[in-house]
């Protein structure tokens, strides 16, 4: 649909939304559309008409329309069986009785084979192998003299890593035991049990307080 504006920019100006119209038929075929005119000013007559080129294949229902405000023009365009395959011309729009005058483009018809073909131009530097692809095959080809390196650390690692939980640990049971004996010995020396049970309670309490912060300080626990 073509939209044309009367009026707009000054008296009988003349504007189209589009300057060139492409309209796809195959040779046979038929199709209608429309024209809106918008007028801006005082009522006019507006006069359509095509180019030669296009007298015999567009049709203007209403050629010579009287514009108040807004007005849709209905437009038949057809192919004949026989007939090119393609159809060019222009569509002229009148105003004030050839006061002025002004035309769009229009072309009937399929668009010629290739027309929109484009052609890539490939550089010859992307033949040319990447080098971070070159690299990364290197790398990943040398992966069998890499291994031992690897295992060897890895299993460095792993030892130190057993080392400082069996170290952990036994002191661990060590302070167990030495909590044990002392509550023992408090117990064996006749300690009163009230205060046996509050020195107990302060033992665990520093035991507790001892393992709490390995857990935190020592780093295989982090």
């Amino acid at each position: 649909m073509q939209v044309v504006h009367i009026n707009r920019l000054g008296i009988n100006s003349i504007e189209f939304d589009m300057e060139s119209m492409e309209i796809p038929l195959s040779p046979g075929e038929e199709q209608s559309f429309e024209i809106v005119i918008i007028n801006y000013s005082s009522p006019t007559h507006v006069h359509i008409s095509v180019s030669d080129t296009l007298k015999q294949n567009v049709t203007i229902l209403e050629d010579n329309p009287y514009v108040t405000h807004e007005d849709y023009i209905p437009v038949v365009v057809r192919i004949p069986f026989d007939g090119k395959k393609i159809y060019q011309g222009d569509v002229y729009v009148t105003v004030s009785h050839g006061a002025r005058k002004s035309s769009f483009s229009m072309v009937l018809g399929q668009p010629l084979t290739g027309k929109d073909t484009k052609c890539i131009q490939v550089d010859d530097s992307l033949s040319a192998p990447n080098e971070v692809y070159v690299k990364n095959k290197k790398s990943a080809g040398n992966w069998k003299e890499q291994l031992p390196e690897i295992s060897a650390g890895m299993l460095k690692n792993s030892y130190e890593h057993v080392i400082s939980k069996a170290t952990v640990f036994l002191s661990g049971i060590l302070l167990l035991v030495l909590f044990i004996l002392t509550v023992s010995s408090i117990f064996a020396n006749g300690i009163s049990p009230a205060l046996g049970f509050y020195l107990a309670v302060v033992l665990s309490i520093l035991f507790t307080a001892f393992c709490v912060y390995l857990l935190i300080k020592l780093p295989i626990f982090k």
